[in-house]
């Protein structure tokens, strides 16, 4: 049976339902009013129910809303987004904004860090996940950070070699250079990191007991360090560029360019922000720096590295602003672009010097000096 409502007849100062039931098998007009059922329902209210065919089904709610939208809007006004995006976003402000910057991010890198180094990158509204978990920013500003994933590797060993062939501690000033470029911008594991967990681990064995001291055994850091590196090192970035510049035309001059740009692009200023107390432990290292593959250095961060994890690191790089304040938002843009161009830089000398690195490796014997030794 299906039913049909029709109004019945009404009478001043009331209102009644007439309900007809019918077969719904039945085609015959005669068979139909035969069949006729009429009854009443009761006192009819005569109000009628609005329609809910326009009200929204479901609701999305957003914390701090307003800030996500004012970024929004920012990238659309600086033309770094547009309404197709907004589409294809669902509507959704998270969405759009990390979509539109990570398509940002990836035009400008052009797969420049693939296989290289990889940064994880996010926009937020506190201080993430660091010891003050979810405190705020406070003044309606937004937090942008990259956070590695994976560092680089990069082994330097036998680009030094060619370059002392040419001349005497060029391979040193290459070296210095480099290193105190990269630390503007990023965290790198080198020789002297490895030093010092060296001096730890020395330090743990004097406070352990005496018969469990001859245990420990000692990354062998000194005899993995190139002569030239352990006795110049009294570097100057004038005297390390003077003498790189002697050699711009050399046979290895490609390498001395890319270092070259490395260092004025480092050399720029960015707002970069500093963390007081917020996270335990400082960024975790963008490039590991070995001499040799497997050398101690190597050694001394597979032992330091497996305990990265267990506390709260640094983002790699974070800028704070506001989206609405033109200049500060400026200013987040370019100190994110000139951290991406440094990695760029940093990427193409990996794949160059790693290169280098494979190619001699054959035409050495094997090496003497052991990665680690007793005490």
């Amino acid at each position: 049976m299906r039913r049909v409502t029709k109004p019945g007849p009404r009478r001043r100062g009331s209102g009644q339902e007439i309900v007809v039931r019918h077969d719904a098998g039945s085609r015959s007009p005669e068979r139909t009013a035969a069949a006729t059922d009429i009854a009443l329902l009761g006192q009819g209210c005569g109000e009628t129910l609005p329609s809910l065919r326009r009200i929204p089904a479901n609701y999305r709610l957003e914390t701090n809303g307003e800030r996500l939208y004012r970024l929004c809007l920012e990238l659309v006004e600086r033309n770094l987004a547009d309404a197709k995006l907004w589409k294809e976003s669902g509507e959704v402000g998270v969405v759009f904004a990390r979509t539109a910057i990570q398509r940002l991010i990836e035009e400008f890198s052009g797969g420049a860090l693939k296989d290289k180094i990889d940064y994880c990158f996010e926009v937020r509204d506190d201080l993430g996940t660091g010891y003050w978990r979810g405190g705020v920013l406070g003044d309606g500003k937004l937090m942008a950070i990259f956070e590695l994933q994976a560092c680089g590797y990069l082994k330097i060993g036998a680009a030094l070699e060619a370059l002392e062939e040419q001349e005497r501690f060029l391979g040193a000033a290459f070296y210095f250079l480099l290193r105190s470029s990269l630390y503007r911008w990023i965290r790198i594991y080198d020789h002297t990191d490895a030093e010092c967990y060296n001096e730890q681990l020395h330090e743990w064995m004097e406070q352990d007991e005496p018969e469990s001291r001859d245990a420990y055994e000692f990354p062998a850091v000194d005899e993995a360090i190139p002569e030239p590196v352990r006795t110049a090192k009294d570097w100057t970035y004038p005297s390390a560029r003077r003498l790189l510049r002697k050699h711009l035309h050399g046979p290895h001059s490609i390498w001395i360019q890319k270092l070259l740009t490395l260092h004025r692009l480092s050399r720029l200023k960015g707002q970069v922000m500093r963390f007081e107390g917020e996270y335990d432990d400082p960024p975790v290292p963008s490039l590991l720096l070995v001499f040799r593959e497997n050398d101690a250095v190597q050694a001394c961060f597979d032992h330091e590295s497996e305990r990265y994890n267990e506390t709260t690191n640094e983002p790699s790089c974070a800028v704070c602003f506001r989206s609405e304040v033109g200049d500060e938002f400026d200013a987040a843009i370019r100190t994110m672009a000139i951290f991406l161009r440094v990695n760029m830089e940093l990427a193409g000398l990996i794949t160059l010097l790693n290169e280098m690195e494979e190619k001699h490796a054959g035409q050495r014997e094997h090496r003497t000096e052991p990665s680690l030794r007793a005490a």
